[in-house]
């Protein structure tokens, strides 16, 4: 089972409602400005009028805003040319929604749940359709990669746009043919306490699963003016609605709020409740439904759907009894819990307000075990999978959840937060296997190639894997290996079809070493393909039994182990004779003692002894002729550094081995 929370068209979700927050917000105090403090809409304050006019046109755009939101997320999450489907999208949705009359647009502001869908749609099938070699117009590599992929976008662009035009319209109106019957026809004649609950409980399950209003869905389908009927004496449905069931906002919020404030042990989530408590208290709460987020979060669906369930039957029982004295005021939806109860009460009587902090209350404590919950649960898995989709990567692989007790929480939401951008530098940009050569001075040729992770961020620079250790220390770096592995195996095949074979070297983390998947990955992907693994001398330091069976397990598939960095401050002359590798990899800190007699010695006697113990030698680093002369003198095997050359693209690989010379 998929769990909700980890999928990438939920990310995409998330990500679009949060930018769309600002408005929400801002249309939201608009209306609060107006319905609770009687602000003159004609007001010539250049903010306040620039915030009721942002308020009277959000309603329009919103559907709009959603659409293009939606398709940038959706298409940057899960690699699509952004600009194709945002421009899809648009162009199916506008010609559903806008028609023209008497030569001007015409635009139907009931279809927000189109806006939630088209995007979606339109992303799905046009990855579906961009992968049919038969709809290519482009096939083979004579363009720019960005060229063939708009030009290869012509066909699948007219087929989606022709079919959802013609036959979206058609299948909104049998759904609403259905929705008809069931909601108009059948509701319409319950009585309005009936109606409200009905409503109550659809509208907040609307919200919850899709993150749009679900008031706003509800009114397409369904008739709501009973929520100006009377559901008790002097109290109509819409104020009983709002007074007592949807304390800040939909689900009840308020108390969630003060539930964070009171409890959390999370920093940011303490940040997003401060931030979101003077929201509340007019009943805006997108902060907190976006921000935490709230939205198909299944910690928080049983409190959602159900404490506004638990304040209707809790306020529908005492209303039973106390009668609600003739209103003079007007309650809207964005008036203050309690103070919207004074006013129900003519401000003769605190029993309503009484009640409304019952309800606040009650919903702290409903709401505390489900905070708990996810509080214990970090951003890890949310990382870990935008991780995996990013490098394509479909192995079931988890993160480490080990952190040190002595770590204070802001240690561990730091590291975190790190962690988190660093992962969004990495989706928004690409990953490269970069090669360096490796040269054999006893035959004078190119003996193989180290694979090197490179990084291309998003302004196109080429930059080092400065990311690994980080990447390392939060438990991930089995997702970059895997890629590597994946990567190796098709410049591999590549390679094999022009008839070359070269011997490659791949760095692998301690942690993928000790990981089953991942080491059954490297037996299956790379077995009899010439492939060496390159293993950190301090992970032999640290070994343990189920790393060394690995180790043991892949030199019987035939793989070459390399002790890589030897002599950076493990090296132990107790372990070296039972080693389980071929190859050592002196490190170039060694080398740069050799300008000293005493480093000569201590090189030239290194390498002896490991060679006289069965091992290849490499020496890394190598820059200079006179590192090479010396090298030479003692007989080491390999050699590798920029004397020869730095890392080079996979493109380069196959001409410069062919085109090899010792000068």
């Amino acid at each position: 089972m998929v769990r909700i929370k980890n999928n990438l068209l939920h990310l995409s979700l998330r990500e679009a409602f949060l930018d769309i927050v600002p408005y929400y917000v801002l249309s939201s105090l608009g209306l609060v400005l107006v319905d609770v403090f009687n602000v003159d809409p004609n007001n010539t304050n250049i903010f306040i009028s620039a915030l009721l006019t942002i308020s009277d046109i959000f309603i329009y755009i919103f559907p709009i805003l959603l659409v293009v939101s939606l398709s940038y997320h959706l298409s940057n999450n899960y690699n699509v040319h952004r600009f194709v489907i945002i421009s899809l999208s648009l162009l199916v949705f506008i010609s559903i929604s806008w028609s023209i009359n008497d030569g001007s647009f015409v635009y139907n502001n009931d279809l927000t749940v189109y806006a939630f869908l088209l995007p979606i749609l339109c992303l799905y099938l046009y990855r579906y359709l961009i992968k049919l070699y038969f709809l290519e117009i482009i096939k083979e590599d004579i363009v720019s990669k960005q060229l063939k992929t708009v030009i290869n976008s012509i066909i699948p662009i007219l087929i989606i746009y022709t079919l959802f035009v013609n036959f979206i319209p058609y299948l909104a109106q049998v759904i609403y043919e259905y929705l008809d019957i069931l909601f108009i026809r059948e509701i319409q004649v319950l009585d309005v306490s009936t109606k409200t609950f009905i409503q109550l409980v659809l509208s907040h399950l609307i919200w919850w699963g899709t993150g749009i209003h679900g008031t706003h869905v509800y009114t397409i389908f369904a008739d709501t003016t009973y929520l100006y009927e009377f559901i008790f004496p002097n109290i109509t449905a819409k104020d009983f609605l709002f007074s007592f069931l949807v304390t800040g906002g939909a689900g009840a919020t308020l108390s969630l709020v003060i539930a964070i404030i009171i409890k959390s042990k999370n920093y940011y989530t303490r940040k997003i409740g401060f931030l979101a408590l003077p929201f509340s208290i007019f009943n805006i709460n997108e902060i907190l439904i976006f921000g935490l987020p709230m939205i198909m979060n299944l910690k928080f669906l049983i409190p959602f759907i159900c404490l506004p369930i638990i304040n209707f039957f809790v306020t529908y029982i005492f209303l039973s009894y106390v009668p609600v004295p003739e209103v003079h005021s007007i309650i809207s939806w964005s008036t203050p819990t309690i103070i919207s109860g004074y006013l129900l009460g003519n401000g003769e009587t605190p029993l309503f307000s009484l009640l409304q902090f019952f309800n606040i209350v009650v919903g702290v404590f409903v709401y505390l075990p489900f905070l708990n919950v996810y509080d214990k649960s970090n951003s890890k898995d949310f990382d870990l999978n935008k991780l995996k989709e990013k490098f394509n990567i479909r192995e079931k692989i988890t993160s480490l959840e080990e952190v040190s007790f002595l770590k204070t929480q802001a240690d561990i939401i730091k590291e975190q937060t790190s962690t988190h951008n660093l992962i969004e530098e990495l989706v928004n940009g690409d990953l490269l296997l970069y090669y360096q050569p490796k040269i054999d001075i006893k035959n004078n040729k190119c003996y193989g190639f180290e694979s090197l992770l490179r990084f291309q961020n998003s302004k196109g620079n080429v930059l080092g894997p400065y990311f690994i250790p980080q990447l390392e220390k939060a438990g991930y770096a089995n997702i970059i290996d895997i890629w590597v592995i994946n990567t190796v195996s098709k410049d591999l095949l590549i390679w094999e079809e022009l008839g070359y074979f070269p011997e490659i070297s791949i760095n692998i983390s301690p942690e993928s070493l000790s990981s089953e998947v991942v080491v059954n990955k490297i037996i299956h992907k790379l077995k009899n393909k010439n492939i060496s693994i390159e293993i950190l001398e301090r992970t032999f330091a640290e070994e343990h039994n189920t790393f060394i069976n690995n180790i043991t397990e892949l030199r019987k598939n035939g793989f070459k182990i390399y002790v890589d960095d030897f002599g950076t401050g493990f090296s132990s002359l107790q372990y070296l004779h039972t080693l389980p590798a071929d190859i050592i990899k002196l490190d170039r800190s060694l080398l740069l003692n050799t300008n000293t007699k005493r480093g000569r010695v201590l090189y030239s006697n290194i390498v002896k002894m490991c060679q006289d113990l069965g091992y290849t030698i490499t020496s890394e680093g190598v820059e200079t002729k006179e590192e090479e002369n010396f090298l030479k003198s003692i007989n080491v095997d390999i050699i590798q550094g920029f004397l020869y050359s730095k890392a080079i693209p996979f493109e380069e690989v196959y001409a410069y081995d062919k085109e090899f010379i010792i000068e």
